[in-house]
């Protein structure tokens, strides 16, 4: 009776607990998404059960979808990248549009995309350009980019995700089945 007793006691500290500690806009979510808040950056676990959407403020946002395969406490942290890469790091032509983010694990989102949007002042599609998000990811060091060395003995490289803006919103958003679990940006290269 004795273990029975302590083992409630327990899981009434941690319900209760984990009810009191919840932000107030976990409980008000019309999409169904508990979404986290920050100033430029936002640490939260997430779980594959309910998803989660990180909003970081200035309009940018990333959606983690239910059934994103994290278990049930994957701690992620997004925010403003403290170093902005390079145009040139990136690829020839790149022109950055809006903020450089950093994510601090790489995710893989098979069944639903994860969703990165953030909102920008005008249409940054040119003539024969096309909208991208590039995400940097460790690489094999080559001459081209081992000036950008990495932990664990690997450099940057980016891979290009075609991105989308959508006008009446005035975002330019992108569907990731994985993330690079480093810096992102969103951009302009040229057409091939």
């Amino acid at each position: 009776m004795r273990t029975f007793n302590h083992l409630r006691y327990w899981l009434v500290t941690l319900l209760l607990g984990g009810l009191l500690s919840l932000p107030l806009s976990l409980m008000a979510q019309d999409s169904g998404l508990p979404t986290f808040s920050g100033k430029g950056s936002v640490t939260q676990a997430i779980d594959t059960v309910t998803g989660a959407i990180f909003d970081l403020g200035g309009g940018i946002t990333m959606t983690f979808p239910k059934g994103l395969p994290v278990g049930h406490s994957r701690l992620i942290t997004l925010k403003k990248a403290s170093k902005k890469p390079s145009a040139a790091q990136i690829q020839k032509g790149f022109s950055a549009v809006g903020t450089a983010l950093d994510i601090s694990v790489p995710l893989n989102a098979p069944d639903a995309p994860i969703v990165l949007s953030q909102t920008v002042k005008s249409d940054p599609i040119k003539s024969h350009q096309r909208l991208v998000l590039a995400m940097e990811v460790g690489t094999l060091c080559t001459d081209e980019n081992k000036a950008f060395k990495l932990k664990g003995g690997l450099c940057s490289g980016w891979e290009l995700v075609d991105a989308n803006y959508e006008a009446a919103d005035k975002r330019v958003s992108a569907q990731l089945h994985s993330t690079g679990g480093m810096r992102m940006v969103f951009g302009t290269v040229p057409n091939d």
